[in-house]
Parts: C-alpha cells; sequence; structure tokens
C-alpha cells in the first residue's frame, strides 16, 4: 500500500511503534540509531520489526531525510536540525506538549499511564491499582503518529506541499481513557475501580468466572432470552434461577445482596464445566458466554498460527515469538 514512501525513523523508544505500522503498511523505513535504543532486548526487537536498521549520527542521516518523503522524530531528536525539503512530512512524536505545564516531567510508559488516568481504573478496588502489560502509551503515541503522518500524506497528494506535525504521548494515553476524562467534564466526578464488577443501574454484576479449567467472561444482564438459555443449561443446579421471570424484571434494578445469591449458583455450576464444554454449549443454545484465552492457549493456538499472528524470532540467543504482520494482504 505504502510502497513507494520512504520514512526516515528517528525515534529512541518513544514514536519507535509509528515506523513499525508505517513499515507494515509496505513502506521503506529505516531506522537510524544515533542513539542508545531504549527498552529491554524484546522491546528493542519490536520497535525494528520491518525496518532497514543503520548506525548513522544526526548529521549523517541529512541525506536520508533529503530523499524521505515523511520523519520521525523522538523527544531526543524534536529540536535536531536534519534538513527538511517542501514536500517532507515531519511527525514529532513526544510526551507532552511543549511549553506547558507537564512539558519537564518525567515520562516513562508507567507515569504516562498513571497520569492519563488508565492506571487508576485498572484492579479491584481493594487493592493498589494495576497497569497494563507492556508499553501501551508508547504504543498509543506510536498509532497516532501513524495516523498523524497518514492524514498529512493525504493532504500532501492535494497541495503538494509536507507538514510538521506533532503528537503526544500524554494525550495519546488520555484520548484511549474516554469514560473517565468525559465523566470528569461532564459531573466533576472521578471514577474509581471496580475489578471484576460492571456497575448497571443501582447493582454491579460479576464479569469474569473460574470455570474447570481456566475463566471465562459471563454476566446477569437484563437479556431474557440469553438468561433463559444459560439458566435451561444449568439444569437441576439452577436452583431459584429456573423460577425467575426474566421478562418481568430489570436486573439492573435488583438488590445487590439477590444477585450475589444468584451468583453463587452460577459460579457453582460455571466450576464444573470445562471452558471447551461452555463455548459449545454458549453457542449452540446462544448463552452469551466466552471463554479466556492464558498465554499458553494464545501462542498454541492452531487458530491464531494459521492467520501468521506470531513468527519466530532469536533475542539474546533464545528462541521467543513476536507478533507477526499487523496487515495481510487479502488473496486475489
Amino acid at each position: 500500500m505504502l510502497g513507494h514512501l520512504k520514512v526516515v525513523d528517528l525515534t529512541c523508544g518513544l514514536g519507535g511503534y509509528a515506523g513499525v505500522m508505517l513499515a507494515e503498511l509496505g513502506a521503506a523505513v529505516t531506522l537510524v540509531e544515533w542513539c542508545p535504543p531504549q527498552g529491554d532486548a524484546a522491546e528493542v526487537a519490536m520497535d525494528r520489526r520491518g525496518k532497514r536498521v543503520v548506525a548513522l549520527d544526526l548529521e549523517g542521516a541529512r541525506e536520508l531525510v533529503a530523499g524521505a518523503d515523511i520523519l520521525l522524530r523522538g523527544p531526543e531528536a524534536f529540536e535536531a536540525d536534519v534538513g527538511t525539503h517542501p514536500a517532507l512530512i515531519d511527525v514529532a512524536i513526544l510526551a507532552f506538549e511543549p511549553g506547558r505545564a507537564n512539558a519537564a516531567r518525567h515520562a516513562t510508559d508507567l507515569t504516562l499511564m498513571a497520569r492519563s488516568g488508565l492506571v487508576a481504573i485498572g484492579g479491584d478496588p481493594d487493592r493498589a491499582p494495576l497497569n497494563l502489560p507492556g508499553r501501551q502509551a508508547w504504543a498509543l503515541a506510536g498509532i497516532q503518529g501513524a495516523i498523524a503522518a497518514l492524514t498529512a500524506l493525504h493532504a500532501r497528494a492535494a497541495s503538494g506541499a509536507g507538514q510538521r506535525v506533532q503528537v503526544y504521548a500524554y494525550r495519546s494515553a488520555v484520548l484511549a481513557n474516554y469514560r473517565e476524562p468525559l465523566t470528569w467534564g461532564w459531573t466533576g466526578r472521578i471514577g474509581a475501580r471496580t475489578g471484576n464488577l460492571l456497575v448497571r443501574g443501582k447493582s454491579g454484576v460479576r464479569q469474569i468466572w473460574q470455570a474447570a479449567d481456566g475463566h471465562v467472561t459471563w454476566a446477569l444482564v437484563d437479556n431474557p432470552p440469553m438468561m433463559r438459555a444459560f439458566v435451561a443449561q444449568m439444569g437441576a443446579m439452577a436452583g431459584e434461577l429456573a423460577q425467575v421471570d426474566w421478562d418481568a424484571i430489570l436486573v439492573a434494578d435488583m438488590p445487590q445482596e439477590t444477585l450475589r445469591r444468584w451468583e453463587g449458583l452460577v459460579a457453582a455450576w460455571l466450576a464444573t464445566m470445562s471452558r471447551t464444554e461452555l463455548t459449545r454449549l454458549s453457542n449452540a443454545h446462544g448463552m452469551g458466554l466466552s471463554a479466556i484465552d492464558g498465554v499458553g492457549d494464545v501462542l498454541a493456538s492452531e487458530h491464531l498460527a494459521a492467520r501468521g499472528l506470531w513468527r519466530d524470532a532469536e533475542i539474546d540467543g533464545h528462541a521467543v515469538k513476536l507478533p507477526g504482520p499487523l496487515f495481510l494482504r487479502s488473496p486475489a
């Protein structure tokens, strides 16, 4: 798709995912390793995916920039003079907006995620907050950087002129946390962690359940056909659930004590069933249940392997699996 484009990547970690996405779309991306790469071996390997890597200083990168369509730079190269030309799309992917209150703050993926509010809503309410795995704020910034580059590329097709664009990892993470900023803006309330509880109406319902060999996701909801199908499969273990007229009640308005009693019956039944059997029953009867794969399940999945989700690689002498292509061309 982008095979006619040349991209020069001057990022040292933050922003590197933008180059990965453009490379996956077919662009010829050259990563100039003018600074020590950030992250562990696996993270560095991820940032290099699909890129040609050259060791040059910033002065040596000028010739590459002169022939590039897109230039990507992180905070380290933000103010560096590496040359330009009228058609160049120059995308700076920064932690915070320069000149604003946060500009001088230390920025790691953890601090960016924490300031965005995404960490505050992760985990159980009676425990410390949980961050998401991997470098999520960096990935979000890279995605926004790639989108910015493609948007400017579209504009260049009409005008012939390049642009200089700035993208901020902090803003990218806040945008991903769409609910909490809107709640604060409209009501002044700060959200709280609810853990394994989906709060609707007056009460909350459990979402994650222990099966005999792992976990599944399901919830008591206001969907009478689904509830009847689920209870029917519980058989004799349904207890009082078999007597509930699901068309005559609203689960969201039920007392929490009643929901906990009903969920106790559900938990006892699910614990006797395997994820495979539960999935089969759900697909056959419309129970609205899904199995949750663990890491081992994902790595061993024949379904995912057949679609090229993983590729084998070697890092520090160890065989590892890294994500495969982000995009696959449809068969002709």
